[in-house]
């Protein structure tokens, strides 16, 4: 019996990461808060540019920082051995399970956001380097551009294209900086950043459509000069 459990232990770690990732934490935070849905304002999208708009800066910030650790924290706990005793999959598995729970939460009929920022801490927690030149182009596309869409899917491909250099020259397997950029030859890198650069360009298929026809808002997020936002209630 003892045995069974062991070798579902990591199958069902897969399943906490993926109901970690169906948590709605721009939902939560503004019910508990505000006692808004934040999907009754603005863009109605769940994660931290409308909760921004919504909630504030600071309690948007707030559940940038908790849907970042969503993506991040069973990677975490694998690093810190807490499965050494089972034969855990992949870390980026549990995080690639968490950014599918949060693009389709069971909690809210599948329907949920981007999971950018999950897709973050995936990377932050698995190799930092890789996750900061990922925010890196998420910046940059922002301030430039002032379009959160833009910005995602640059941090997106930023994150690609480090992830295939690291794939080819990075850190050897138990090297000194392993831990910071990844492993080479490591081939669950490129996938699951293929898999989490598909998912995030797909769901900004709609905002891309609403950028060429000019209905887009742009974001006041690392801007200086600040513009006006809608954040009336949306029609049902």
């Amino acid at each position: 019996m003892q045995d069974t459990i062991i070798f579902f232990i990591p199958y069902i770690i897969v399943l906490v990461s993926y109901l970690i990732g169906s948590t709605p934490m721009g939902l939560l935070t503004g019910k508990i808060t505000k006692g808004v849905d934040i999907r009754d304002y603005g863009s109605g999208n769940l994660g931290t540019t409308n909760a921004m708009r919504v909630l504030g800066k600071k309690l948007g910030l707030f559940v940038f920082f908790l849907d970042v650790l969503k993506g991040g924290i069973i990677i975490f706990l694998i690093r810190l051995g807490v499965f050494d005793n089972f034969a855990m999959f992949h870390p980026l598995v549990y995080g690639l399970a968490a950014a599918v729970g949060h693009i389709f939460p069971i909690f809210l009929k599948f329907k949920g956001g981007k999971a950018v920022a999950t897709s973050v801490g995936i990377f932050l927690f698995y190799a930092p380097v890789l996750g900061l030149l990922g925010l890196l182009g998420y910046v940059l596309g922002v301030k430039f551009t002032r379009y959160i869409s833009i910005g995602s899917c640059l941090g997106a491909t930023f994150l690609m294209i480090s992830v295939i250099i690291v794939y080819f020259v990075g850190p050897a397997e138990g090297g000194a900086y392993e831990w910071l950029f990844g492993m080479r030859r490591d081939l669950f890198l490129p996938i699951i950043a293929f898999i989490g650069n598909s998912l995030i360009f797909y769901r900004h298929i709609g905002n891309f459509k609403r950028i060429i026809a000019g209905t887009e808002p742009k974001s006041n997020f690392l801007q200086k000069h600040k513009i006006q936002q809608n954040v009336s209630k949306r029609s049902k």
